[in-house]
């Protein structure tokens, strides 16, 4: 019983607990340094901020060190063959008519690719129409938002494909990259991109210092909650996973908003599943961003929300 509830509710979140009571210990220190620069200071109150950096560094270690070898054992390396398995691409569109048509036969012109599924959410505009023409199925999402139309990109893609690809219609995401996310497959559960990598990201794309920074920051503290794994971007859409992976989450999915992404991983994560991260080629959005994009206040609300989800699902 003690050890089911210790790997359920304190295994991880203690690590994430103890990085921010650090920085909270942090600003403290920092405060009673300006304030014994106008003042002068009592020994008291440097010590609280000490003090505090100094548990939170013991409570990290007890979470990585002594919780993790007591709860958490070594696994061997999985290899299991996607050879013949039926690959189906679910493709989150809205009013994308300007370049929906691309993205679909980027996809479409695939050897690897069986099937291509447009979600419409709700477009005012051709968004349907281009993709059928170029090929697709379409589907409406009457349900508006992000997250909606991505866990029903999954759930049809799931009705044609083996392996599921997740994509959105913007044609910032390369059909050439399924050739190297797919391999990893055979070692795990899902392979997630990160659009992180400076070398493989087009220089006017919408991933700037700061979308890069805060995705590294928000995939560090759920790296932390799940030790072992290593990611370094949240907001990436792009993924693939087995069917029979994507069974296990499925009815555990039920964000429907921009934060849906970290949502999917922490619901995979806790079911068990094993998750590869994958440098992917990130280019120009095509057409107006609809989600974060360069919008600096949203994507801090985004962040948040994210945060958010790490600390208290």
């Amino acid at each position: 019983m003690l050890k089911k509830f210790l790997k359920n509710y304190v295994l991880g979140r203690l690590g994430v607990y103890s990085v921010l009571l650090f920085l909270f210990g942090m600003f403290l220190y920092a405060l009673s340094v300006v304030y014994f620069l106008q003042n002068g200071i009592s020994p008291l109150m440097v010590s609280i901020p000490i003090g505090l950096m100094l548990t939170s560094g013991v409570l990290f270690l007890i979470d990585i060190v002594v919780l993790r070898n007591l709860l958490v054992g070594r696994e061997e390396i999985r290899v299991e063959s996607i050879s013949g398995k039926r690959v189906a691409v679910g493709m989150t569109a809205y009013n994308d008519e300007e370049c929906i048509g691309n993205a679909v036969t980027d996809f479409m012109s695939s050897p690897i690719v069986k099937s291509v599924t447009v979600i419409d959410n709700n477009s005012s505009d051709r968004t349907s129409e281009k993709s059928i023409a170029a090929g697709a199925a379409v589907v409406i999402e009457k349900k508006q938002g992000y997250g909606y139309a991505c866990m029903r990109a999954l759930e049809e893609a799931s009705k044609v494909g083996d392996i599921i690809v997740l994509v959105e219609g913007d044609e910032t995401f390369s059909a050439r990259d399924l050739k190297k996310l797919l391999p990893y497959l055979e070692n795990c559960d899902m392979v997630v991109g990160t659009r992180t990598t400076r070398e493989l990201n087009s220089p006017d794309s919408q991933m700037d210092w700061v979308m890069v920074l805060g995705n590294i920051v928000v995939a560090k503290l759920l790296q932390i909650r799940f030790w072992g794994i290593r990611f370094t971007d949240m907001g990436c859409t792009y993924r693939v996973m087995r069917k029979e992976a994507y069974e296990k989450i499925k009815d555990k999915l039920a964000v429907g908003k921009m934060h849906f992404l970290p949502h999917m991983l922490i619901q995979a994560l806790k079911a068990g599943l094993k998750i590869i991260e994958v440098p992917i080629t990130l280019r120009k959005r095509a057409g107006k961003s609809k989600g974060v994009g360069n919008k600096k206040l949203t994507a801090i609300v985004v962040g948040i929300r994210m945060i958010s989800l790490i600390l208290f699902s």
